[in-house]
């Protein structure tokens, strides 16, 4: 079942000794129900750049892929360390994500997702990321 939907995402980078970055984005996009899975997708412009994000969104696992001009695979378990891929103009990076917390609400219109991680890229720290998807059925 494909349900089109407005999507808000909010992320927040926090690194130490630092302020907060928060971004936030707000796209139509699909959530797409199969197999006992649900799916989020949405696009985005970036630097004139079209990124078609697909979120995977589970109780205690997920997985964001994104292609277009970013390609990147981020996969998340609950309280585990998961290997993934970020593809730059220096070439593809090993990313590393250590979920720290997931939670993933439905209803019948709308549904949140929120996930809590560690963001390593080639080995180094880059600091703990929340992501936080809000959907709401219709489209903008």
């Amino acid at each position: 079942m494909n349900t089109q939907v407005k999507v808000k995402l909010k992320t927040t980078i926090r690194q130490p000794n630092e302020e907060p970055e928060i971004y936030e984005l707000w796209a139509s996009g699909t959530i797409i129900e199969k197999r006992g899975n649900s799916y989020l997708k949405y696009e985005e412009m970036q630097d004139n750049n079209k990124i078609n994000t697909t979120v995977k969104m589970g109780e205690t696992e997920a997985l964001v892929l994104r292609s277009g001009g970013v390609n990147m695979r981020l996969p998340f378990l609950e309280n585990s360390q998961q290997t993934g891929s970020y593809e730059s103009e220096y070439g593809v990076l090993m990313v590393s994500t250590m979920t720290r917390k997931i939670a993933f609400e439905k209803n019948k219109n709308d549904g949140n997702f929120v996930v809590q991680y560690d963001l390593t890229v080639s080995g180094q720290p880059v600091g703990e990321y929340t992501l936080e998807f809000h959907y709401t059925e219709g489209s903008q």
